[in-house]
């Protein structure tokens, strides 16, 4: 019922929220963290805590694009992926 509920204009009340979901994008998510900062002696990467919002984009992307490659390759060649990801690949 949700994941057909939430393709109804409106229902998620803002419309970038279904454009920013994984399934949408053609690419794996990016890892997701909660509290606390240290979890079983894993912390969360430290980008994530600075407060710097086009960092934490730039990460968040850049590891969806790293996830990607290295476990659905196919993907990729659907994507659509800006200059930025290309470079970000090539980093990779």
């Amino acid at each position: 019922m949700d994941t057909v509920a939430r393709l109804v204009e409106g229902v998620l009340g803002n419309e970038d929220s279904a454009q920013q979901e994984a399934h949408t994008k053609s690419l794996l998510e990016h890892p997701q963290y909660t509290r606390p900062a240290v979890f079983e002696g894993m912390a969360v990467p430290e980008v994530l805590t600075e407060g710097r919002h086009e960092c934490v984009r730039r990460w968040r992307r850049a590891e969806s694009l790293r996830r990607t490659l290295r476990r659905r390759p196919d993907l990729l060649a659907r994507a659509e992926l800006s200059a930025e990801d290309w470079e970000i690949l090539g980093q990779l």
